[in-house]
């Protein structure tokens, strides 16, 4: 039984085929791309429930073809992966729409997949909580604002300015909003 099917997006061969073996191991699908343009041909007819690419690749890196990604309103959860990167690199993948970026070599890469998979589960199959309509209608507002805030950040990787136009609101007025509701940056 498949309990996860990943993306990995890597030029060295080498690395993704050592975690292609480590996640079959335990039952996830794992397809590989060796760089930007094998990736794009795979995701137009495949749905994963985690991408890992690297962020140096020969032709578009792992980078552009994020922001790219992103601009297209793509849905599929990123992590960013580099054995060098800078802290602007790292900072510069989250605000592009990654969930998370790894520093490679990868260790224990099981309890990372498990925990990335689970947040998105978790997120994913999150009910809203029933709203008490017995209360104060700002009470029963603000329970009703964070839910639908917390829905559209996670649903859009945190992507302030996604979730702005969604809620039809300056991102300045979010920001007051999201402090106001004690709903943290991520």
């Amino acid at each position: 039984m498949v309990i996860g099917n990943i993306l990995i997006v890597d030029d060295e061969s080498i690395n993704s085929e050592t975690i292609k073996d480590t996640l079959e191991d335990v039952n996830y699908s794992v397809v590989l791309a060796a760089d930007a343009a094998e990736a794009k041909i795979i995701v137009k007819t495949q749905v994963f429930d985690l991408i890992m690419m690297d962020v140096w690749m020969p032709g578009q890196d792992g980078m552009a073809l994020l922001e790219e990604w992103m601009e297209a309103d793509f849905t599929m959860p990123v992590v960013m992966m580099s054995g060098h990167a800078e802290h602007q690199d790292v900072v510069k993948a989250i605000k592009l729409g990654a969930i998370d970026f790894l520093k490679k070599p990868l260790h224990d890469i099981l309890p990372m997949v498990r925990k990335l998979l689970s947040e998105k589960s978790g997120n994913k199959d999150k009910k809203t909580e029933s709203i008490n309509l017995d209360k104060p209608l700002k009470a029963v507002r603000n329970i009703f604002e964070k839910q639908y805030f917390q829905h559209h950040l996670s649903k859009n990787n945190h992507n302030i300015a996604k979730v702005a136009d969604i809620a039809g609101l300056e991102r300045t007025t979010l920001y007051r909003k999201l402090k106001d509701l004690g709903i943290g940056k991520k």
